[in-house]
């Protein structure tokens, strides 16, 4: 039987960029911990799962946490919306999901503030991710 769990949307500080004022959107975040190889595993953070994301990208100082020499990691170019983009280096890591370690990848950037967890390298690990808007819940199913 598969294993199904559910995580709660959490709460942002969000502010209107028309009218300027601050309140909250519940996005989906779950908390995760990362490691290189067999390494030292990093604290508990909140990542936003994001189905428009392509790979995860976390910030550089996630990379240098988890003890990751991104200095000797090939730098590639990220584009996304619109003509922007920026430069990531892409490193072999593990994803902790509670005792639960997956072995997967991840670009990190010096310009990226939100750890992201997308569809190739997070999502593609489980047999299915659902989200339910209405109750503020994402089930992740092994």
């Amino acid at each position: 039987m598969a294993k199904v769990t559910g995580y709660s949307y959490l709460p942002q500080p969000f502010q209107d960029p028309k009218t300027g004022i601050v309140g909250e959107i519940y996005r989906p975040m779950i908390a995760i911990r990362i490691s290189k190889d067999h390494g030292q595993i990093s604290r508990y953070f909140d990542a936003l799962i994001d189905s428009g994301s392509d790979r995860n990208l976390f910030p550089i100082q996630f990379a240098i946490g988890a003890g990751i020499n991104f200095k000797k990691l090939k730098q590639r170019r990220i584009y996304g919306i619109g003509k922007g983009y920026i430069d990531a280096y892409p490193a072999k890591i593990n994803i902790w999901l509670g005792t639960k370690e997956y072995q997967t990848e991840a670009d990190f950037s010096p310009q990226q503030m939100m750890p992201l967890l997308g569809r190739d390298g997070f999502l593609s690990l489980f047999k299915s991710v659902k989200f339910d808007e209405t109750g503020q819940f994402v089930y992740i199913e092994e």
